[in-house]
């Protein structure tokens, strides 16, 4: 470790309002705020001739964020029916201001599946832009980009290597820098799992004895890295695969708009297709979800009363309602404890919709 390693500096301006109107009916708040942190710890940049040891982290990185919260509020009442709602939207941005290091990359069985670089949000996702699939031996051939300069396969060092029916059904990488070939200089970002926006509404109603009352709340922007692929789309569980991988994969006359590239087994996959970070590995992570919907019922307290009760609410509760996603994997609202790795799906198990039965009694 270095011994000369401190706790990491943060400074924060934070500018703020709160109002109310209409006798407290409306109110709302707004805060901007900037947050620097210095001295944020690092991998030391050791080159190779310092051995295979482990690089220390040392105080020399700094970053920032930008952001908005917002929120409003409306109570009112109409005869006998109370309601409230309550919806607020946040955002940020985020920017690595200094590394003092070389480019932190991570990736777990794919390799810099995420790179953290001056200049950019923390943890952006890594790799090859997939611009389709070779569908013909002339299509191999005669890949060019927008100035008609011809673009060899991944891994392809020169036109006298390439041998086209090789690549018929596997993914066409962008040449990114435009020297006509593909490789490891082509890769770029692939993907932000940075919202833009996030968000959420509350809302309450009573009538008379009875209480409904709802909270939903969503995620707008943020991509997520579908890390599972590696093993259910992609040979990684050997002989097992995924039903999306057999119903969407190319093939030139049964399948001829598949995205995915063409059926191999586990030995016989090609390797830019499941070992190599690319784009096919990224989707929009947006979704809505419900995540409560409660409905009560308070006993009216002439019938309480008589029990030496003061008060007896039934209710019941579903959790995790309904979410509302264009998002592949189990669960869009992916969790992580490491910013490096901000939007990784493991395919870890999705919340469970649960049901809940009770009665509140107060003495």
């Amino acid at each position: 470790g270095d011994p000369g390693a401190k706790w990491e500096t943060t400074k924060m301006l934070n500018l703020g309002i709160d109002a109310t109107f209409l006798n407290n009916r409306l109110s709302f708040t707004f805060d901007y705020y900037i947050k620097k942190t210095s001295d944020l710890l690092v991998p030391a940049n050791w080159s190779a001739l310092a051995g295979n040891a482990t690089k220390p982290n040392i105080n020399i990185g700094d970053m920032e964020n930008k952001g908005t919260d917002f929120s409003v509020a409306w109570r009112d009442k109409i005869g006998d029916i109370e309601y409230n709602i309550i919806a607020n939207i946040s955002t940020y941005k985020n920017k690595v201001v200094k590394l003092g290091t070389s480019d932190i990359f991570q990736g777990d069985r794919i390799s810099d599946t995420s790179i953290t670089t001056e200049g950019q949000p923390i943890g952006m996702f890594y790799g090859y832009k997939v611009e389709g699939i070779y569908k013909s031996t002339d299509e191999v051939i005669n890949y060019k980009d927008d100035t008609g300069n011809t673009i060899l396969p991944y891994g392809v060092p020169d036109s006298k290597s390439l041998n086209p029916e090789s690549w018929v059904g596997r993914y066409k990488f962008k040449d990114v820098n435009g020297d006509g070939k593909i490789d490891a200089n082509d890769r770029t970002y692939i993907g932000n799992p940075h919202p833009d926006f996030t968000g959420g509404v509350n809302l309450s109603l009573t009538y008379k004895g009875f209480d409904l009352g709802t909270y939903l709340y969503f995620s707008v922007g943020n991509d997520l890295y579908k890390n599972y692929m590696y093993f259910t789309h992609f040979g990684g569980i050997q002989s097992n695969y995924a039903k999306d991988r057999w119903e969407n994969s190319w093939h030139p006359t049964e399948n001829p708009n598949g995205k995915y590239p063409l059926w191999l087994t586990s030995t016989g996959e090609s390797p830019e297709s499941g070992t190599v970070s690319n784009s096919m590995f990224v989707q929009d992570g947006s979704f809505l979800r419900m995540q409560t919907l409660t409905l009560g019922y308070t006993i009216p307290k002439s019938i309480t009363e008589k029990v030496s009760l003061s008060k007896v609410r039934i209710y019941g509760q579903v959790s995790n309602v309904f979410t509302i996603t264009g998002y592949d994997g189990l669960d869009p609202e992916v969790r992580s404890s490491n910013d490096l790795r901000r939007g990784y799906d493991y395919g870890s198990y999705g919340i469970p919709r649960t049901f809940l039965f009770g009665v509140n009694i107060a003495f």
